[in-house]
């Protein structure tokens, strides 16, 4: 495995757009939990993680690839994970799938 790779995980603070009782919708974004848990588990790999906050990201644009995954897909993208320059995978996944996805793109 390369150790030069940085994985970076886009995400946004979890949000409940219709009430967090609602019915009609489920959360979109990711709790502190799961991503602190996520890095937790990618870090076992042995990689460097990296968290972006995509509300509190000057420019979206600057990441190409994740722009143009939620410009069509929306929040439901959310959390893309990148290896170095390519996306491992997108959206809610099983921790244990991202993790595979990750070893396949190093």
């Amino acid at each position: 495995m390369s150790d030069e790779k940085t994985v970076k995980i886009f995400t946004m603070e979890q949000q409940f757009p219709c009430g967090p009782q609602s019915s009609c919708c489920g959360p979109i974004g990711q709790s502190e939990e799961e991503i602190t848990s996520l890095k937790n588990a990618i870090e076992k790999l042995g990689i460097d993680v990296e968290i972006c906050d995509i509300q509190k990201m000057k420019n979206l644009q600057e990441n190409q690839q994740v722009f143009k995954l939620f410009r069509t897909f929306g929040p439901q993208a959310i959390p893309v994970i990148t290896v170095g320059d390519e996306v491992a995978c997108m959206g809610q996944s099983e921790t244990n799938e991202i993790i595979s996805a990750i070893k396949g793109k190093l």
